[in-house]
């Protein structure tokens, strides 16, 4: 204890003390959802069934709302929600259920929805909701029109191999390192910008209702966003030293679309062509939806 003392005396009054302070005030503030975000994560990947709700959908729009009514309880990200959704078109899954099914999957799921509940409000977890509903239906209603050779069931190259199941054990490790992983980054990045960056900064970049923020709120994803849950912390601090609720938003939908991984699963799964629609998209459907809700 009194060389932990001594160590703090030492870097009395630095950044680095107030980094690690932060760190550690953050991580206990959340730690408890965390907890509560694993169990519910490991509930819903063992109980719910994506390719069982998929599988039976037929028709054109009553399929892309049902779709993206699942991709709001699946778990999936990005790169595993896509080979599961185009498995599924040789059983009759209409193309533009796949991509409603893809484009809500990332965005909420019901941990997502508890975290952000938790800690930015009711509010901003409902408009999360909406938000990624509303863009899922309507990038589904639009590849069905757009991508015409793939609206068509027809068999797909997509392997997919069926995973051994894990044990309970295995799953609340696994779930553990992962979520434990990226929300420390989240929270290191959230504890460096509340000892670097002045609340007159962030007032004055993303505090308003103007288009200048949302556009911000948007760029900012390409280094901050990791995933939908453990943005979470780094939002809540930027809430807090003052950004407005609708370029949050636009940051929470944008996001997703800048991970590399994503990136990658659409190009290489989906081509180029629909890469380019989704980008299109996502970037104008959060730059709407931001400034919107910004004046709600």
């Amino acid at each position: 204890m009194e060389f932990l003392i001594h160590i703090r005396n030492q870097f009395e009054g630095t950044y680095t003390l107030r980094i690690v302070e932060y760190f550690f005030d953050l991580w206990w503030k959340i730690l408890p959802y965390v907890l509560l975000s694993i169990a519910l994560n490991i509930a819903a990947r063992r109980w719910i069934s994506t390719r069982s709700l998929l599988r039976p959908l037929t028709g054109d729009v009553s399929s892309v709302i049902v779709a993206a009514l699942v991709g709001l309880l699946s778990p999936l990200p990005t790169y595993a929600a896509i080979p599961i959704a185009l498995s599924l078109m040789t059983a009759g899954l209409r193309f533009g259920a796949v991509m409603a099914f893809i484009l809500s999957s990332p965005l909420m799921n019901p941990t997502i929805f508890f975290l952000t509940a938790s800690q930015l409000g009711m509010e901003m977890a409902i408009a999360r909701c909406v938000s990624a509903f509303l863009i899922a239906v309507t990038g589904g209603l639009l590849a069905s029109r757009i991508f015409t050779a793939l609206y068509q069931p027809a068999p797909t190259s997509v392997a997919i191999r069926a995973a051994s199941p894990k044990t309970l054990l295995q799953d609340i490790a696994g779930n553990s390192a992962h979520i434990l992983k990226y929300f420390s980054i989240a929270v290191l990045l959230s504890s460096a910008v509340r000892a670097f960056v002045p609340p007159e900064l962030i007032i004055s970049m993303l505090g308003g209702e103007g288009k200048a923020g949302t556009l911000i709120a948007i760029a900012m994803g390409v280094p901050f966003y990791t995933c939908g849950g453990s943005a979470i912390p780094f939002m809540e601090t930027l809430g807090e030293l003052g950004m407005h609720k609708g370029p949050m938003l636009a940051f929470f939908i944008a996001g997703p679309a800048t991970k590399l991984e994503t990136l990658y699963a659409f190009k290489s799964q989906l081509g180029t062509k629909v890469l380019i629609f989704y980008l299109l998209l996502t970037f104008v459907f959060s730059y709407v939806a931001g400034i919107v809700y910004s004046f709600l």
